[in-house]
C-alpha cells in the first residue's frame, strides 16, 4: 500500500509514527485473516437473526474494519486515522496472542527496507490484487530499486 501512495511512503520514511499508522491502516484495509469463526455459546438473537447454541458464526474482519459507522471514509488509506481502532488481530479475550510481535516484525522489516532501499518502487503500474478468503495476500509482489 505504501508503494502505491508516494505521500504516505514519504511520511513513513520520515517518521516512526507515520510508519506505525501505515501498518495499522494496511492491516485495517487488508487484515491477514479476512474472516474468523466462532461458535455461539447460547441461543441468541443478533441483528434480527436467530442463532442457536453451538452454531457457527462467521465474522468478517474485513467488513468490520470498513464499517462506515465506525470509520469515516472506510475505504481510504488515511495515516491520520486513530490508531489501533481496527479488528485485524481481533480484540478482547480472542485477541491474537502474537499481536505485539507481529506489529514489531512489520515495523522493523518495513523500516529496514525503506532505509536500505531508498528508491524502492513497484515494478508495474500498480500492486497485484490481494487474493484469498481466510488468509489474504498477493500472489507475488514485484518491486525494483535503483
Amino acid at each position: 500500500m505504501l508503494l502505491e501512495r508516494p505521500a504516505a511512503l514519504a511520511a513513513a520514511r520520515s517518521a516512526a509514527e507515520a510508519l506505525d499508522a501505515a501498518i495499522d491502516e494496511s492491516l485495517r484495509l487488508e487484515p491477514a485473516a479476512a474472516v474468523i469463526d466462532r461458535y455461539s455459546t447460547s441461543d441468541t438473537r443478533l441483528g434480527g437473526a436467530e442463532i442457536g447454541a453451538g452454531e457457527l458464526v462467521r465474522i468478517s474482519l474485513t467488513a468490520a474494519n470498513r464499517d462506515p459507522a465506525v470509520f469515516q471514509e472506510p475505504d481510504a488509506f488515511d495515516l491520520s486515522r486513530p490508531r489501533r481502532a481496527n479488528l485485524a488481530f481481533a480484540q478482547g479475550p480472542h485477541v491474537c496472542v502474537g499481536v505485539h510481535l507481529a506489529r514489531l516484525e512489520a515495523r522493523v522489516g518495513i523500516a529496514a527496507l525503506l532505509d536500505r532501499l531508498p528508491r524502492l518502487r513497484l515494478a508495474g503500474a500498480q500492486a497485484p490484487r490481494i487474493q484469498g478468503l481466510v488468509f489474504r495476500k498477493p500472489p507475488r509482489l514485484e518491486v525494483r530499486w535503483d
